[in-house]
């Protein structure tokens, strides 16, 4: 079969062998999460996956969560953002603190800034605003303690798998 008769097949493929960010890309994105985890005691990860999300891209985000360590920090407070990029999907996942604290408006409002930004093909600068709008919520909930800086208990670099 002639890779030009589906197109769908053919975006995927594209999809698959260019990079969903660029170093710049990625860059910023650590950079922001340094910033924001600055201003708080909680963590904040970005990673990317090409494993299918379907049907349930919390379940898979639940589960990347756990397999990233994210549910040992000391405050219980880490939140993961998970991209799929070959489905454009995405979830966030929070540790138990957070969400005891947060609860379900600070997941609304990630979605909402990721959402806008997915729709406009704006992936990088989503998933920035995303990691902004959460880290400022984190840092009302959960800020620094004193001026020294806090222990960085995961890396800020985006993972992908």
């Amino acid at each position: 079969m002639a890779a030009g008769s589906h197109p769908a097949w053919s975006r995927l493929f594209r999809r698959w062998r260019r990079p969903f960010l660029t170093a710049e890309e990625k860059e910023l994105i650590a950079k922001a999460i340094g910033e924001m985890e600055s201003l708080t005691s909680a963590e904040i990860h970005v990673h990317v996956t090409s494993a299918p999300a379907k049907p349930d891209i919390l379940a898979l985000a639940r589960r990347k969560f756990f397999e990233l360590g994210l549910d040992k920090t000391d405050g219980r407070n880490g939140v993961l953002i998970l991209v799929s990029h070959l489905e454009h999907r995405f979830a966030v996942w929070g540790d138990e603190g957070v969400h005891a604290r947060a609860g379900q408006p600070l997941w609304e409002g990630a979605r909402k800034v990721l959402l806008e930004d997915f729709a406009r093909r704006r992936y990088a600068q989503g998933i920035e605003a995303c990691v902004r709008q959460v880290g400022r919520e984190l840092a009302a909930l959960f800020p620094k303690r004193g001026s020294a800086p806090g222990r960085n208990q995961l890396p800020d670099e985006v993972s992908e798998l």
